[in-house]
């Protein structure tokens, strides 16, 4: 984007350079993201965009867009350059240091929606084990805020930072049944509950070189990197989480691609059994749930 004269660039000239620019760099999406990008700086819809075709943008404007443009061709995720991602239909705010919520996540919500509303309840008491940006108990209790159901959630992680934000997305919804602790795993959690329900870690160190650019060099290894052929947190949460589920509560796990069977062995060993699981939009065991052993 490189000033040509007098050239006066308007929405639509910078849209299709930095869509074009970011297709020459191996942008995935490129298009989708220049939309979001040339929108976030101009704090506007992507829709809007187009409603502004042949307006003119300021120096500053420009200015802006072409820092976030070199920012974006390093494979920065353009989450953070925004400050927010989607996830099960909610704005949620992100940040360098925070794990970017997964559409595969939605999946692991979807499965803990359908359970409560096959087993009724008068309170349900849930645990979130390792809550990242809160993006699991934001969206089941928003979710659930349009029935009857009584519902307290806890929602724990080790990562300070994480917790900082989890919370604030819960003041944006302005949600009041999620109690939000600084925890690793099970340390500081008192009590029991109905449902457990844990994304944990779950890259190998052997899996972690070939993960994108966008999330091994900036995404917080915290949050990805498990030992054990990536089963160390799986094997950590069940050898104590039958101190802290109701005797018939049940376990939500979301899990590697390949994980299935393995994570199967660790519930075996320590006597739970898997009652459901779900695949993801390519076919792959994503979401496992396990109740104890009668």
């Amino acid at each position: 984007m490189a000033a040509q004269g007098n050239k006066t660039w308007t929405v639509k000239d910078v849209l299709f350079w930095t869509s074009d620019y970011f297709t020459e760099k191996e942008i995935s999406s490129p298009h989708l993201n220049a939309e979001l990008l040339i929108a976030h700086v101009l704090d506007c819809s992507r829709l809007d965009l187009y409603l502004k075709y042949d307006k003119p943008l300021s120096d500053a404007e420009r200015e802006t867009i072409k820092n976030l443009i070199k920012k974006r061709i390093t494979h920065y995720p353009l989450q953070y350059i925004l400050g927010e991602v989607e996830f099960y239909g909610n704005a949620l705010k992100v940040e360098e240091g925070v794990l970017i919520p997964r559409p595969e996540t939605e999946l692991l919500i979807d499965s803990v929606l359908t359970y409560i509303k096959e087993n009724a309840r008068s309170e349900w008491k849930l645990l979130d084990i390792g809550t990242g940006s809160g993006n699991i108990p934001i969206s089941l209790s928003i979710a659930l805020s349009k029935s009857n159901v009584n519902i307290n959630i806890t929602a724990s992680d080790i990562s300070e930072k994480s917790l900082s934000i989890a919370q604030k997305n819960s003041e944006i919804y302005d949600l009041k049944n999620i109690t939000f602790i600084q925890s690793n795993l099970f340390d500081n959690i008192n009590g029991n509950f109905n449902c457990i329900i844990s994304n944990p870690p779950y890259i190998s160190e052997q899996e972690f070189p070939n993960l994108p650019v966008e999330i091994k060099d900036f995404e917080p290894k915290l949050a990805l990197l498990a030992q054990h052929n990536g089963l160390e947190f799986y094997d950590k949460i069940l050898q104590d989480v039958g101190k802290h589920l109701d005797k018939d509560g049940v376990i939500f796990f979301e899990i590697g691609a390949s994980q299935k069977q393995d994570v199967s062995s660790l519930a075996e060993r320590y006597n739970f059994k898997i009652i459901d699981s779900k695949k993801d939009y390519n076919d792959f065991d994503r979401v496992l749930v396990l109740s104890k052993n009668r």
